[in-house]
């Protein structure tokens, strides 16, 4: 090798090593695999509480490929070619498990298996035990640790967990904790989700090795210095290391988080900056008679898909839990939306049987919030010509019961969405005929190169077909 070009190589490869410990390096990382034609590959996985409206949900007439989209998943009209509606999958549980209801299914769900009492305690003849946990690793952690495409090297966070709704992200495990990471101990490695939107962002963006305590760092934030800016002789650095090709994608992204930073602190009217148009919005002071969950709820939502949106564009991180609420769910949707008129809380919405009108309209309101995060996905160029990020994020849209009054596990409404780089087969309406999650999730570990089974044998049959490619 000439010695000047290997010498430049070492160079560069010392100056990469350095910067890669930083933030700054972790967004240089995202835009060389896409020089180099490698493009990551990702799981959002999104949970709404308190049962559907079946009938609302799910396309009455038409086949596979020739459908109309019902009311409460209309909003998806601008993804209909990028999703597949799963019909007829069951919860991978025993309706007969004597626990909270909400609990035993989010959990069955995301694990699949049964769960376990917390410690040394019993409650198995309680049906509305809440004192459970996970006895395994839930999906996404289990597919973390099996698949090398979605770890992060030097990553801010292995993956993420959040929330829109204050009491999920405290008290028992139960019905609140979707991922569990499976290490034994007294609670299994519960992984409690975010609710403050500024912990999530700093958790992302606020490089903590930058010699600063968290003091300082609060210090620095609350006089107006930007995590960008204390990261600016790395951007120096990094200067010289792009390809021509690539370096308006890294002024994109820092700009976003910029904004993202901005947005947070600032107190007035949001200022619309994008990396590939994620927007964050200040919280306001509840009325008289709204709590403060209430009022912020939907803003918390878009909020936290945002920084999803960031962290994946970015590539912070591969893999995020969101839950909009837990199944025991105490928000009041007529504060949040005028055109409901039931004053009670969710859950007690989804158990009144003279309210399926308000329970369509919270079920739409729902996938409305999604839907509008994932057309923003589809909107963010990735990779090739008419590649966009959502082709490369596997996003699974579920509820932990199919109706809130019953808590029925058959025929849960899911929604499967985007996924086309792992071969998704999207723009179809399938039908299982009472096959169970445990399936599903098996052909979706089959499509990240693994082996496709997942959860307790007695749930589930082997892959479904005609799902992936």
């Amino acid at each position: 090798m000439n010695r000047t070009i290997f010498a430049k190589s070492v160079a560069r490869r010392s100056v990469l090593a350095g910067v890669g410990a930083t933030v700054a390096g972790m967004l240089l990382r995202p835009l060389q695999a896409q020089e180099a034609g490698k493009l990551p590959k990702r799981l959002l996985i999104v949970h709404r509480p308190c049962g559907s409206v079946l009938e609302k949900f799910f396309p009455a007439v038409g086949d596979s490929r020739t459908f109309t989209l019902p009311p409460i998943i209309k909003s998806f009209e601008p993804l209909k070619d990028d999703l597949v509606i799963v019909n007829g999958i069951n919860c991978s549980r025993d309706p007969d498990w004597a626990s909270d209801k909400h609990a035993a299914a989010l959990i069955a769900m995301m694990s699949g298996v049964k769960f376990r009492f917390i410690g040394a305690t019993n409650a198995s003849t309680d049906p509305n035990a809440k004192n459970i946990i996970s006895q395994v690793a839930t999906i996404d952690q289990h597919l973390l640790s099996k698949v090398p495409d979605l770890q992060v090297p030097m990553g801010r966070m292995p993956s993420i967990q959040s929330t829109a709704y204050g009491p999920s992200s405290q008290g028992q495990p139960s019905f609140s904790v979707m991922s569990y990471s499976g290490v034994q101990g007294v609670l299994n490695g519960a992984m409690f989700p975010i609710y403050k939107t500024q912990d999530l962002f700093n958790s992302l963006f606020v490089d903590e090795n930058a010699g600063l305590t968290p003091a300082q760092i609060a210090t620095k934030m609350a006089q107006g210095q930007s995590v960008i800016d204390r990261i600016s002789a790395d951007l120096n650095r990094m200067n010289g290391l792009l390809p021509a090709s690539q370096k308006p994608k890294l002024e994109a992204h820092l700009a976003g988080i910029k904004a993202l930073e901005q947005n947070l602190k600032d107190s007035g009217q949001p200022t619309t900056k994008t990396c590939m148009q994620p927007t964050l919005k200040a919280t306001v002071t509840p009325p008289s008679g709204v709590t403060a969950d209430e009022a912020n709820h939907l803003i918390v939502a878009q909020n936290q898909l945002a920084i999803i949106h960031t962290a994946f564009q970015c590539d912070l991180t591969r893999v995020a839990t969101f839950s909009f609420a837990h199944g025991n769910s105490g928000l009041r949707f007529n504060k949040i939306d005028s055109n409901i008129d039931k004053g009670d809380g969710h859950h007690g919405v989804s158990h009144d049987t003279s309210a399926a009108l308000a329970q369509e309209k919270i079920d739409t309101i729902y996938s409305e919030q999604l839907s509008a995060a994932l057309q923003k996905m589809k909107a963010t160029p990735e990779g090739a010509a008419g590649g966009n990020m959502l082709d490369n994020t596997l996003v699974v849209f579920f509820n932990e019961c199919a109706i809130g009054n019953t808590h029925s596990i058959e025929n849960m409404p899911t929604l499967m969405i985007g996924g086309k780089s792992l071969g998704m087969q999207t723009g179809q309406h399938l039908h299982f005929g009472g096959k169970y999650m445990n399936d599903i999730w098996a052909a979706v570990c089959g499509a990240y190169g693994i082996e496709a089974k997942f959860g307790d044998a007695a749930f589930g049959s082997g892959p479904v077909s005609n799902l992936f490619a």
